[in-house]
């Protein structure tokens, strides 16, 4: 399986790599406490790993083994990593900002260039399952047109429910469109199998237009903001594909439905902790009926309208909203 990031390596630089910004968000832990922070809430994510970060301090929960690779501190002269290495970094910023009481837990299984053998993600699922991770967010994702493939992914999600019958899954659809090239609606794993809350992605925050790259189908469950999304990532010289070396400080812009997941993953973590609380489950229920939406959207005539999640309005005001 690969990190679906919008644009690696199909795209343009400015949707597909992370670009550096001075934007910087609010303090979470200025947030206000009590009921719609995920307090209590803990959120699992197979991905990369995560580096410390002083704005996710207290968040997260991995381990030194689930670290981040750490690019090079400086000049341009020393080694870099490609740029999906702060990809795990990014998501657990996202989720926080959604729940900025929950814990996050990322369980590194892929590798510095976002990829990893499908067996890797599925023993680090179950380890997030045993350790009873409420929400497991898998912004990762593949195509597989052999049928025992998929019946391979469907035990495994099974076999998570299994062991943690009230934990949900979220899995990101995957970014296979590109300019004036709407998306394919063919399904993409894991996020088209039963019981898996597949999300794709809008524009903008305050839009219900689906993201032209984003893809989309009738195994599309809501939709999220995925684009141009601020969030904690590496500090350090990342290299993109086209061979550019971008400088990062502890922060970035990026596009993709991986990112759209982490969003929603967050926001069912803020809404178990509501004024009435709610079950993993019951809060996807919500999500789903359009109860805690920003619209509705249909990418298509042929594909139902899917509710789009709305973003936490606490950490919206940023500092220095201007890019690098």
């Amino acid at each position: 399986m690969a990190v679906p990031v919008s644009g690696a390596p199909m795209h343009m630089r400015g949707e597909g790599a992370p670009m550096p910004t001075r934007a910087q968000l609010r303090d979470r832990r200025d947030s206000p406490g009590g009921a719609w922070t995920g307090e209590g809430v803990l959120v699992g994510t197979v991905d990369t790993g995560v580096q410390p970060h002083p704005w996710l301090a207290g968040g997260y929960l991995s381990a030194p083994s689930d670290f981040e690779p750490h690019p090079a501190a400086g000049d341009g002269a020393g080694p870099t990593e490609p740029l999906e290495v702060g990809h795990g970094t990014f998501i657990a910023g996202l989720v926080l900002q959604q729940a900025p009481a929950a814990g996050v837990w990322v369980e590194r299984a892929l590798g510095p260039t976002g990829e990893a053998l499908s067996s890797q993600v599925a023993e680090a699922a179950m380890t997030l399952a045993r350790r009873g991770v409420q929400v497991l967010n898998l912004s990762l994702g593949c195509f597989a047109d052999d049928p025992n493939s998929r019946e391979v992914m469907q035990q495994l999600v099974d076999d998570l429910h299994a062991v943690s019958p009230e934990m949900v899954v979220v899995a990101a659809a995957g970014n296979l469109g590109g300019p004036g090239e709407p998306a394919t609606p063919e399904d993409f794993w894991p996020a088209a199998l039963r019981d898996v809350v597949a999300v794709g992605a809008v524009e903008t925050p305050t839009s219900t237009r689906w993201a032209e790259w984003s893809n989309r189908g009738r195994w599309v469950d809501l939709a999220a903001p995925g684009s141009r999304l601020v969030s904690t990532f590496v500090e350090g010289t990342v290299a993109t594909t086209d061979g550019e070396q971008l400088r990062y400080e502890g922060w970035a812009r990026w596009s993709g439905t991986s990112f759209a997941a982490a969003v929603a993953a967050g926001a069912i973590a803020r809404l178990m902790t509501g004024r009435r609380p709610l079950t993993a489950k019951e809060a996807v229920a919500a999500l789903r009926s359009g109860a805690y939406s920003s619209g509705w959207t249909r990418p298509d005539g042929a594909v139902p309208a899917v509710p789009v999640v709305r973003l936490a309005t606490w950490d919206q005001q940023q500092a220095a909203p201007t890019a690098a």
